[in-house]
């Protein structure tokens, strides 16, 4: 058996940035990074706001970043409560440009350059039990270790807190019907945004003469209106006037793929020497455009957290780690509430009906918490 202070789990952006800070901040611990496959079904098109520089920066990862020669993207284009189309200008922004990066190339370069300081274990896990003074792990190959405290950060898998009843509380139906697509042409290469009558669409660049599309709106809508199929799916992209136009250029797209992307955000993100971390502790819509951002800094605060508790005896470091957790999620409920109340297009739709609903239902709450 190998003994371990801290497992993590998952080494996507939130298991790789609480590897690389416990390196920093605790570099005595013995570290073990496990690496189930988390990633599976998702979309490659992902844009990294500005906010991403800081925190690489924190992780001494920023020069590492730029050489991968990822995209800078200095706009946005959307159209969300108004027919026309507006151009979000970054050229000013004081932490620099958004970034268009291949999500598989970003996860892949993050988890090698990250979890240098910590030992990889490949393995998928069988059996989680609490011991005496922190976990025991068995993994299908027959070996078995031992840590002190626990990080999940296998993303919307859970893989670890689902085990041990750490439940989430599922916020929306919100469903991603994604598929790439060959390009023909010059098409403008950021990410475009835009609203309609069942929810929104995204489109942006992935190079090499490729281009991702995603249609986002609820579960049970996406089945009536077929998205899994590919008339569905055009039908559904005929009902918006930009990203079609500049679908209009594909000459080749592929099967589209439903991939989850509701919101949820754990009742507790820790227990006995146990955190969530990143998409395990609070998944975000993508339309707040932080995702990769949040779970790295989520797994930075874990890492403090955890090197608090076990190295420095700091009871209340969980208990701080979780509340942190909570005061995140409740201003994020707030400010996608009222992004999503700022639509006024389609009063009648389902999709929009919803998130009015759930924005005037948090108005309530928070009326009476304050009486």
């Amino acid at each position: 058996m190998a003994a371990f202070d801290i497992i993590i789990a998952g080494a996507g952006p939130a298991g790789a940035a609480a590897s690389r800070a416990l390196a920093m901040c605790a570099p005595e611990l013995r570290v073990a990074v496990i690496a189930p496959d988390e990633r599976r079904g998702r979309g490659r098109g992902e844009v990294l706001s500005p906010l991403v520089q800081p925190v690489l920066r924190q992780l001494g990862l920023w020069p590492a970043f730029l050489a991968q020669d990822f995209a800078p993207s200095h706009r946005t284009l959307t159209s969300w409560d108004e027919a026309g189309l507006a151009s979000s200008e970054l050229l000013l922004e004081a932490r620099g440009p958004s970034w268009r990066v291949d999500r598989a190339a970003f996860d892949g370069w993050i988890a090698t350059e990250a979890c240098r300081g910590a030992e990889r274990v490949d393995g998928k896990v069988s059996r989680l039990e609490r011991a005496a003074d922190g976990w025991s792990v068995a993994c299908e190959d027959g070996a078995s270790h031992s840590a002190r405290l626990i990080i999940d950060a296998t993303g919307r898998a859970r893989a670890f807190a689902d085990r041990r009843g750490f439940r989430a509380k599922v916020q929306d139906r919100l469903i991603a019907a994604y598929a790439e697509a060959v390009t023909s042409g010059p098409v403008a290469p950021e990410l475009l945004v835009e609203a309609f009558e069942d929810g929104w669409w995204y489109t942006l660049a992935l190079g090499e003469g490729r281009r991702a599309f995603a249609c986002m709106t609820d579960s049970d809508l996406a089945r009536g209106l077929r998205l899994s199929t590919p008339d569905g799916w055009r039908a559904a992209l005929a009902k918006t006037q930009f990203v079609s136009a500049v679908a209009s250029r594909g000459v080749q797209f592929e099967q589209p793929r439903l991939i989850p992307a509701g919101g949820r955000t754990a009742a507790t993100a820790t227990g006995f020497r146990f955190l969530c971390a990143g998409d395990a502790a609070s998944a975000f819509d993508p339309i707040s455009g932080h995702g990769v951002v949040k779970a790295m800094r989520s797994g930075v605060f874990a890492a403090y957290a955890a090197s608090d508790c076990l190295a420095r005896g700091d009871a209340a470091a969980l208990g701080r780690y979780d509340s942190w957790v909570a005061r995140e999620a409740a201003v994020y409920a707030t400010t996608l509430g009222e992004h999503y109340g700022s639509v006024s297009r389609w009063p009648d739709r389902p999709f929009w009906q919803r998130r009015r609903a759930e924005m005037s239902s948090r108005n309530s709450l928070s009326s009476l918490s304050e009486k």
